[in-house]
């Protein structure tokens, strides 16, 4: 602003709409309202698909809605510049009734069932803030289960002493089980987490997570299932026969691999002394059809990248 100009950033959001039956909705109505002032609409495509850019920084409610389907919502914030954000939808039938929204939250690390969950539940998927329509807490066993959920998609908070609040998105259209999420641990300052999940009902076999990032020399580390899972700076290696307990500690480490197909959770940490200059890449591989060069199975899964870090929750779609 030294020579009296402000310049204001912006963003694209993109999407595609579905039915449940995953084939493309077009002809539904998108709207962008910022601040709740009407900001831009947008009509889907045949395939479903639809972009609006040039749209200002800030955080957006999008609107959705066609003749014949519940009208639906959901929060988008465009942070920085150029940035592109997905936002896809699969639309309820107005003819649904309401029901049962269940599930089982698990650790993000041990995999193992965490009860005593505290769930807050609002109307539209990303909903942070506003009116809480439910509320509940997870058994000994990690279930969940709300009743009386009216047709229509809803974002759930988790919240309990010593893990990080996090938000998974649900629907209801009847009775629907097997909504499940993974929450992790409280993590130290500088640490990050990167969590990989996909649903009972993703269609999904086995994924797996990778990361590669600059080594102790001038390679790369590359750390995934197959023995590889930690990688240690130290030794420079994955492995660290002899290493004290401190010289181990200096490593990025793959902490849950799952290879039983869905659900499915993997976890990959970055402890806050372990990074080092250059660039860090994460992709999630859908190994079940590797084999396949047409399939569109990871686009229509719903599965989702969390990334924690600073007391920071970002979530990451797989695109369309």
């Amino acid at each position: 602003t030294t020579n009296g100009f402000t310049t204001y950033g912006t963003g694209t959001i993109i999407g595609t709409v579905r039915y449940d039956n995953n084939t493309g909705a077009d002809n539904v109505s998108v709207s962008f309202a910022k601040s709740g002032t009407f900001a831009d609409n947008t009509t889907t495509a045949d395939n479903g698909t639809y972009t609006q850019d040039n749209l200002s920084l800030g955080t957006y409610t999008i609107s959705f809605t066609k003749s014949g389907f519940n009208d639906a919502s959901q929060t988008a914030t465009l942070a920085t510049d150029n940035q592109t954000l997905i936002a896809n939808l699969n639309l309820i039938a107005s003819s649904c009734a309401s029901g049962t929204i269940s599930g089982t939250i698990k650790d993000a690390v041990s995999d193992s069932a965490v009860s005593g969950v505290s769930l807050s539940v609002r109307s539209g998927l990303n909903t942070t803030s506003g009116t809480i329509v439910n509320t509940g807490t997870t058994d000994s066993s990690g279930d969940y289960s709300l009743s009386s959920m009216s047709a229509g998609w809803y974002t759930v908070e988790t919240s309990k002493s010593g893990y990080i609040t996090s938000l998974f998105n649900v629907y209801a259209c009847g009775n629907q089980a097997d909504q499940d999420t993974s929450i992790s641990t409280s993590i130290a300052s500088g640490t990050m987490r990167i969590v990989l999940h996909w649903g009972t009902n993703s269609g999904l076999g086995v994924v797996d997570s990778h990361l590669t990032g600059p080594d102790n020399s001038t390679g790369r580390f590359h750390i995934y299932w197959d023995g590889k899972r930690e990688f240690f700076y130290y030794s420079n290696d994955q492995t660290c026969s002899g290493c004290t307990a401190i010289q181990k500690s200096d490593n990025v480490s793959l902490d849950h691999d799952d290879y039983n197909g869905a659900p499915g959770t993997e976890t990959i940490t970055i402890p806050s002394g372990s990074w080092r200059s250059g660039t860090y890449r994460y992709s999630a591989h859908d190994y079940t059809n590797r084999a396949s060069t047409n399939t569109t199975k990871f686009s229509l899964s719903g599965a989702t990248v969390k990334v924690y870090y600073n007391d920071t929750e970002t979530t990451y779609n797989v695109p369309n």
